[in-house]
């Protein structure tokens, strides 16, 4: 996560400005289910809740449920829009991720996430995300929520008030192929490692 923020500063400067461009005007916020219309109730889908988001970008979309089990009640959401966990702790901890893998490109989940569609030719994922995961955005969001102690959220009215450099959106690709190739040579590496103790083992049962 340091290098990516690291790199994210490098390239775009501090996450939020003074004079910048409001956030409600980088992304479509809270998108609704009723932009599609053809689902059946069989219909098959990604369920996401918050225990399935970590704090550092980590997010399981394995469990899966019909339409008609999620249709009411549960927030509605689409491959590559990014979640915001909204409620006390979890928005303070960081929780939040891209949502990728899921089932259909679909995903419902937890009430308690605000999600963040990427505007085409504005932003992407990757900007977005690495932008809600610093600790100056989320001090910010802290001071805008609402409610009771213990029960408090934040707001949408809090993402008209977060200014941010908005950069181009070649370098906003420029760093999401930088989070990805670095993604990607983590993963290599991790596989290696399972397969030098995988023969490390049979190596020591033959002996």
């Amino acid at each position: 996560m340091y290098i990516f923020k690291s790199e994210f500063v490098e390239m775009f400067g501090e996450p939020l400005v003074a004079n910048g461009t409001p956030l409600s005007e980088c992304v479509y916020i809270n998108p609704k289910k009723t932009e599609k219309k053809d689902w059946i109730p069989e219909f098959e889908v990604s369920f996401v809740p918050m225990p399935s988001v970590g704090e550092h970008g980590e997010i399981s979309t394995s469990e899966t449920r019909t339409y008609d089990k999620v249709k009411t009640g549960f927030t509605y959401f689409s491959e590559n829009d990014v979640l915001f966990a909204k409620i006390t702790p979890c928005m303070e901890n960081g929780k939040g991720a891209i949502a990728k893998g899921l089932k259909n490109n679909i995903g419902f989940g937890s009430t308690e996430f605000h999600v963040l569609r990427p505007i085409e030719n504005i932003s992407n994922s990757y900007w977005v995300y690495y932008l809600t995961s610093f600790k100056e955005f989320r001090n910010f969001a802290e001071k805008k929520m609402t409610g009771s102690a213990g029960q408090k959220r934040v707001p949408v009215s809090a993402f008209n008030q977060i200014l941010v450099n908005l950069p181009t959106m070649d370098l906003q690709n420029q760093f999401a192929t930088f989070v990805q190739q670095i993604d990607k040579s983590k993963f290599v590496l991790h596989q290696q490692l399972k397969f030098t103790e995988k023969y490390a083992i049979m190596f020591k049962k033959i002996k």
